[in-house]
């Protein structure tokens, strides 16, 4: 199985800022179909979530997208 690109190829990671339409940036905080989350986000996080990404906001919000062709990479994680 490959691993989840974004449109332009690049791999998908935690800790990746992305934007989602023109208006919505965030973190990816967890990779569900991979059952990953970053250290300081707690599991229950993911507990809706049988696939796609959670993205926190700068605000603190969790948002999940379902499918990557949805994000855009903003910046790479550190």
């Amino acid at each position: 199985m490959n691993a989840p690109c974004y449109s332009g190829g690049e791999q998908i990671r935690l800790g990746d800022i992305v934007s989602i339409g023109q208006a919505v940036f965030g973190r990816i905080v967890c990779l569900a179909g991979r059952d990953e989350c970053c250290e300081d986000v707690p599991k229950e996080a993911m507990n809706d979530c049988d696939s796609g990404y959670v993205i926190q906001t700068a605000e603190g919000a969790w948002l999940h997208c379902s499918d990557e062709s949805e994000m855009a990479l903003v910046d790479r994680a550190d």
